[in-house]
């Protein structure tokens, strides 16, 4: 359905002002402006404008101009980049040709820097320069008429309010607050569709697609603001000072979505009834069993909207606002991997129960219904098999190690320093072996192969050589190895450990492995300068 047609029948349903659709009228005027870079051709043109190397381009112009020091005389540097801002605003209400459009990225590009280098050196203070970038950004908004322009400039104006944000000190709960009101303008902008379009005109564009890309940077921030500041009551599950700041913003996420979905029911008649109301329980269930994570809320939110007016777009950031949220939310140490288990599942059943209303009464037919039988149970025979191969090769793996520790010597080697974080894994060590600064000559050696080493009174591996064939002197072993460009692995670095043992496990000085005739090793557990055993050990023998 083109836009024009949509608007057509909004105004029959009453929705959209028919004035708007009449190019006589002031209103049909701005609304004609509104939808004039929506076409095929205009959107194509301007993704060619907006090209990497017209950014480039103007970066280096700019630069050059700051590097001759032209800025420092301020209304030169200001004059020149009012200049930029001019032309671009010139070339925007002509002709849309390539030449054109990578000329109005250019001077406005180049503008923007000139003017904000010229700012920056009078402004004495950063909070001053920031609230100058949202104002440019603003007034670049207001004089260039074209859309990608106008994205990119709410982009930086956002970015530059975050930043504003952080030097203000407004902490995880001001962030909270900021996603939700530029939440809640997205709701708005896009379930007032038709009439703010007509009403803003131009600027509905840039702002409906602009903010949904910078709304999840403020939960992100906010979220790991809350593990930086290092306050270990940040996020007790419905308790502590946090707790109620952060039920705080889930409710206003969840009245957000409770929005969304009465504009639903008034659209759809099909989604009125129990799904409406289930929707309503599934969405204030969400906020309820994620009092500490706000975050989940907004996507969820996200989401819905992009169902609403199906938009994959939408739905993808939605995807990208929880994936983001979750991201800092697991680094956090105020909540055990427990609780963000309990509440990663829950929201988890929660979505799905939700897809599964909208599915129901989206008024389709189920693929499953439509297939023959033979076709459905081959679709399992294809399933099963794809299980027995993920549950075989685990098993062998599994029977593989646990002969490698039945029979393996024990061998310690000396850490080198490690990391104690990891990004899906939890609480970990990558650990670096000593060993493997003393390899001669990495670039000689194959991609396979073994190491030789022997082992003093203590158990602690020496080097004696890259295994080249030759028998094995008594005391010998071989260690396998795999290197990938100059980096060698023993394919024992990751050492995950439970929750509470981070600051035992610093005092690690060796890893102990199990290591058998053939080679292969696996990691048993960590020792400290003494050799003694630190922690809970990951294999008894």
């Amino acid at each position: 359905m083109s836009t024009r047609r949509l608007l057509e029948q909004l105004a029959d349903e009453g929705l959209v002002d028919r004035a708007a659709l009449d190019e006589a009228t002031p209103l049909g005027q701005r609304t004609r402006d509104a939808l004039a870079g929506l076409t095929g051709e205009g959107l194509r043109l301007q993704q060619a404008g907006a090209s990497v190397s017209v950014w480039l381009g103007a970066l280096l112009l700019a630069t050059f101009l700051v590097q001759m020091d032209i800025t420092e005389v301020v209304p030169l540097g200001l004059a020149l980049g009012a200049a930029g801002l001019g032309l671009a605003a010139v070339l925007a209400r002509g002709s849309a040709t390539l030449l054109e459009l990578q000329l109005r990225w250019i001077a406005t590009i180049g503008g923007q820097v000139l003017i904000l280098a010229s700012l920056g050196e009078v402004v004495g203070d950063d909070e001053s320069l920031c609230v100058a970038t949202i104002l440019l950004q603003a007034l670049t908004v207001w004089l260039i008429h074209d859309l990608a322009i106008g994205v990119a400039s709410i982009l930086v104006g956002a970015g530059a309010l975050l930043v504003l944000a952080a030097e203000l000190r407004v902490g995880a709960f001001g962030h909270g607050l900021l996603a939700l009101f530029l939440g809640t303008c997205i709701c708005g902008l896009w379930v007032l569709q038709a009439p703010l379009a007509a009403r803003l005109g131009r600027l509905w564009q840039p702002l409906a697609y602009a903010l949904p890309l910078a709304v999840w940077a403020p939960i992100t921030i906010g979220a790991g603001s809350r593990y930086d500041h290092g306050d270990a009551d940040a996020l007790p599950m419905f308790l502590g000072g946090w707790a109620v700041d952060a039920m705080l913003l889930s409710a206003g996420w969840a009245a957000l979505s409770t929005w969304l979905i009465v504009q639903a029911g008034r659209e759809r008649p099909e989604l009125r009834g129990g799904a409406q109301r289930a929707a309503y329980a599934g969405i204030w269930l969400t906020a309820l069993l994620g009092l500490d994570t706000p975050g989940l809320s907004a996507g969820l939110t996200l989401l819905l909207l992009g169902q609403l007016r199906a938009s994959m777009n939408l739905r993808l950031l939605g995807l990208t606002a929880i994936g983001s949220f979750l991201f800092f939310w697991y680094y956090e140490h105020g909540s055990t991997l427990l609780s963000k288990s309990i509440v990663a599942v829950s929201h988890g059943a929660l979505f799905l129960l939700l897809a599964g209303l909208l599915r129901r009464t989206a008024d389709r037919p189920r693929e499953g219904r439509a297939r023959p039988l033979a076709a459905r149970i081959g679709d399992l025979r294809w399933l099963s098999l794809a299980l027995g191969l993920g549950l075989a090769i685990p098993g062998y793996v599994v029977v593989q190690k646990e002969q490698v520790l039945a029979s393996g010597e024990t061998v310690l080697l000396r850490l080198a320093p490690v990391d104690p974080r990891s990004l899906m894994q939890g609480d970990y060590m990558e650990l670096r072996y000593a060993l493997i600064n003393e390899l001669p000559d990495v670039d000689a050696m194959a991609p396979r192969g073994a190491l030789i080493v022997t082992r003093d009174l203590d158990h602690v591996a020496q080097f004696v050589r890259v295994d080249d064939g030759r028998p094995l002197a008594p005391g010998e072993l071989r260690l396998r190895y795999h290197k990938r460009g100059s980096e060698v692995s023993l394919g024992a670095e990751t050492f995950l450990f439970p929750e509470g043992e981070g600051r035992t496990l610093e005092a690690a000085r060796y890893g102990e492995l199990a290591l058998a005739e053939a080679g292969d090793s696996v990691l048993v557990g960590l020792r400290d300068e003494a050799r003694r055993p630190l922690g809970t050990r990951l294999h008894d023998r």
